[in-house]
C-alpha cells in the first residue's frame, strides 16, 4: 500500500522533527497502514485506537470549502493541538491521506501562538 512518496515523507519527518516525530499513518478507501511509529508509542492502546481514529479522520471535512469561499483555496491540511502532541492530517485525494503526530516541541511556534491566543481569550 505505501508508495515511494510515503517513504520520502517519512525521511523528511525524521530529518526535520527528529525524536519529536511520533507517528505517521497513510490511509485510502481500502484501509490504512503505519508509515512510522516511534518505539515508545507502539502500544496495544494505540493499535486498538487506530482503526476508529482513521475512520474519524477519513470522514472529516474542511471547515470552509473552496467552493464556499474560494479566497482560501483548497484545504491542504488540518491540525489538532493537544497538551502533549500535535496531529496533522494531510488529505491526498478522494478518501485518502496521511495522519502525522508530533511532539508539541516540533510545532513550537504554532503551539506558542495558539497558547497566546488562548491566554488572551481567558484574560481578565
Amino acid at each position: 500500500m505505501s508508495e515511494p512518496r510515503h517513504a520520502k515523507l517519512d525521511r523528511y519527518l525524521r530529518d526535520r522533527a527528529g525524536d519529536a516525530y511520533r507517528t505517521a499513518f497513510r490511509y485510502d478507501a481500502d484501509g490504512w497502514e503505519p508509515i512510522h511509529v516511534r518505539e515508545d508509542l507502539a502500544t496495544r492502546e494505540l493499535h486498538t485506537l487506530l482503526p476508529e481514529l482513521v475512520e474519524r479522520v477519513r470522514g472529516t471535512r474542511a471547515w470552509v470549502s473552496e467552493e464556499e469561499y474560494e479566497r482560501f483555496g483548497g484545504t491542504t491540511a488540518t491540525m489538532e493541538i493537544h497538551e502533549e502532541g500535535v496531529l496533522l492530517h494531510v488529505p491526498d485525494g478522494e478518501n485518502a491521506g496521511v495522519l502525522v503526530s508530533l511532539d508539541v516541541d516540533a510545532a513550537r511556534s504554532l503551539v506558542g501562538f495558539v497558547a497566546e491566543c488562548e491566554a488572551k481569550l481567558h484574560e481578565r
